[in-house]
């Protein structure tokens, strides 16, 4: 925050910091002059946090709370501080941006902009500096890698994934414009026991050619795998029950478990019921089928070369199809990197000696486990980590009694395998993962990697569902990210042709998918990442409020507005935009490159959806209140004219930061 206040007092291109700045000197002056007269009533205070947006702009463009943080000091009434403040405030004469200043109750000073001067600034700068306007370096770049999706190779991803990819990629376009190098790596768990399972079920088929995409392809054989071995388990551990006389509470819990699969089975063959009756049947002949699965755990963190290039060549083939699939949501990755390879480089096994020879790793039946609560509190690490006396920190489990690794004890040395190539790293996963990514943090805090772990972050992605339906990939009751698309490529179409019959097929088919992809990221990004989010259908593709279609109907109406009139000669002054309209549209205008900063600093990509919005929704009202194509007077028909292409111009460079296709005609 440091960092983007000190952004916010400086350059031309950023007209609100530039006015905030001087509402700031302003105070800073007159605060000054109330010291000479009392320091006692009057301490030494940071007055710049005082100063923030108040609740209604009728209030004024800024207001300061500094009356309140007084009035304790002095133990009198807000409002009676805020009179003598402005008192003092408007004996500055000296004003560029500022028009005026008021007390207003309970107590607050008000700063009010000359939006003559704010629009001559903004629309300048917008209009000199294009696409680049508002888009701030950072004076402290730094090499940034933000790992995000790394869904397991073992079926399509699914919506609840595509939430992670859309944060993930969005928050790599925001830091790359801010100036910083960003490299974007999928973490491929390809050593774990989804993939496994799916090489496993893959093997007794035959290892046939993959029949459609392959992710689904293989999403299928993973499900129903999954749910035999499950079913052979449950049905193992009932009979072993009933064989040792077993409680009837410990019966009836297993036996209501093994019910539940049996019903996921019945689900799974009536969808896909060649693949499921023939591996049943080899799974059926297996008399260990979990036994398997382990063996080729084990072998593949051991590189045997026959499992190695059976679950290399199952996990490629997975991988080919999520490339399709992001490269629809216009997501891309610079890296990938295989899991195995930390195992096979002996980076994991170099790691293990390392945590044991703290003294802080035990071994217990055979698995060696990580005491991370001890470390929290001999390293005194609850304030650098910000964590409560009463949080608990648990144990972390580092490897299996089989000696086989955990996926949190290879995810620590692939954490440090990224600082050899950044200097910050935004690991963006499930907010359920918290945990296991404080003990990665807490490992490295161990390891002496101090300065590693204060930049290693965990972005944490919420719940996601469509429509209020859950899911899960084990049981094959999923909505994979393409049958989201693909939904949403139809919804979109339907829109397109009953709002614009006229347009070519083929413009409607471009349109179309613009939006469809656009609504999609819009839907997720609009939510602040850390929350649950219900996906839905109505509020994606609305057209008259905070969706894409919305920000695209106003960048299409601009556009239109732009072609009718032709070519127009740049004012030499925006002194004629006088309307609230106009005024409203040039504030979000000057607004820009502050929000832009902030969505930079604070890693909150919402924030830029919310500005996206609340700009296109000015621009509608000012679409609707002022006439621009019938002006006789040519002059505000010229600032008019300017401060449209302007809008579009911003509205483009934000859509673009989200990821958002703005289509040119709806």
């Amino acid at each position: 925050m440091i960092e983007a206040r000190k952004a916010a007092r400086g350059p031309a291109s950023d007209p609100f910091g530039r006015f905030k700045a001087e509402c700031e000197n302003l105070l800073r002056e007159a605060y000054s002059n109330l010291q000479k007269s009392d320091k006692k009533r009057f301490p030494e205070l940071d007055l710049a946090p005082t100063i923030e947006d108040p609740p209604n702009p009728d209030f004024g463009h800024l207001a300061s709370s500094l009356s309140f943080e007084l009035a304790r000091v002095q133990k009198t009434k807000p409002m009676a501080i805020a009179r003598e403040i402005v008192d003092e405030l408007n004996k500055t004469k000296t004003r560029h941006l500022v028009e005026s200043v008021q007390a207003a109750e309970p107590g607050y000073v008000n700063f009010t902009a000359n939006i003559g001067t704010l629009a001559q600034l903004t629309l300048d700068a917008i209009l000199q500096e294009g696409s680049t306007y508002g888009l701030s370096k950072t004076d402290q770049p730094h090499r940034v890698i933000v790992e995000h999706t790394s869904a397991n190779p073992a079926r399509p991803i699914h919506i609840g994934t595509a939430k992670n990819s859309i944060f993930g990629d969005t928050l790599a376009r925001i830091l790359d414009a801010r100036g910083h190098t960003v490299k974007t790596h999928f973490y491929i768990d390809d050593t774990g026991r989804q993939v496994a399972q799916m090489a496993y079920g893959y093997k007794l088929l035959g290892e046939p050619k993959p029949d459609g995409k392959p992710d689904e392809f293989f999403g299928k054989i993973y499900s129903i795998t999954s749910t035999l071995v499950e079913l052979d388990e449950n049905k193992k551990r009932l009979a072993l029950l009933k064989r040792t006389n077993a409680s009837d509470i410990d019966i009836v819990a297993v036996t209501k478990e093994l019910d539940e699969w049996v019903g996921v089975a019945a689900e799974l063959q009536s969808k896909h019921p060649v693949e499921f009756d023939l591996l049943s049947e080899k799974v059926g002949k297996d008399p260990d089928p979990q036994r398997s699965i382990n063996e080729l755990i084990r072998k593949y963190e051991k590189a045997d070369p026959e499992t190695r290039a059976l679950i290399r060549r199952v996990s490629q083939m997975v991988l080919a199809g999520f490339e399709e699939t992001l490269r629809r949501a216009h997501i891309h990755f610079d890296q990938w990197d295989w899991e195995s390879d930390m195992l096979w480089t002996g980076r994991v096994s170099e790691l293990l000696d390392r945590l044991k020879e703290t003294g802080l790793a035990h071994n217990k039946g055979g698995a060696w486990v990580l005491d991370a609560g001890k470390a929290v509190d001999d390293l005194a690490l609850r304030e650098k980590l910000g964590l409560s006396r009463s949080f608990e920190v648990t144990s972390l489990t580092l490897t299996r009694s089989d000696g086989t690794t955990l996926y949190p004890t290879r995810d620590i040395a692939y954490s440090l395998y990224k600082f050899e190539k950044a200097d910050r790293v935004i690991n963006v996963i499930g907010v359920e993962q918290s945990l296991a990514q404080l003990q990665v943090k807490v490992a490295m805090w161990i390891l002496g990697y101090k300065k590693e772990a204060m930049k290693f972050l965990h972005f944490p992605i919420g719940l996601l569902t469509l429509e209020a339906q859950r899911m899960s990939a084990r049981r094959g009751r999923y909505v994979t990210f393409d049958q989201l698309l693909d939904e949403a490529l139809l919804r979109a179409t339907e829109e397109v042709d009953k709002r614009s019959s006229e347009l070519p097929a083929e413009v409607k088919h471009r349109v179309a998918e613009s939006l469809s992809v656009s609504a999609v990221r819009y839907a997720l990004l609009s939510v602040e990442a850390v929350r649950s989010t219900n996906f839905t259908w109505d509020r994606a593709l609305n057209f008259e409020a905070n969706s894409a279609p919305f920000i695209n109907y106003a960048y299409t109406r601009g556009l239109s507005i732009l072609k009718k009139l032709g070519s127009i000669k740049r004012p030499s002054s925006f002194n004629r935009l006088t309307e609230p309209s106009e005024r409203n549209l040039v504030l979000a205008l000057a607004r820009f490159p502050e929000t832009f900063t902030r969505s930079a600093e604070e890693l909150n990509p919402t924030l830029l959806c919310f500005y996206a919005n609340d700009l296109a929704q000015r621009f509608h009202e000012f679409y609707e209140k002022s006439d621009i194509s019938h002006l006789q007077d040519e002059e505000l028909k010229r600032q008019r004219a300017k401060l449209v292409e302007a809008t579009g111009t911003v509205l483009k460079s934000a859509a673009g930061l989200l990821g958002l296709m703005l289509a040119e005609r709806m």
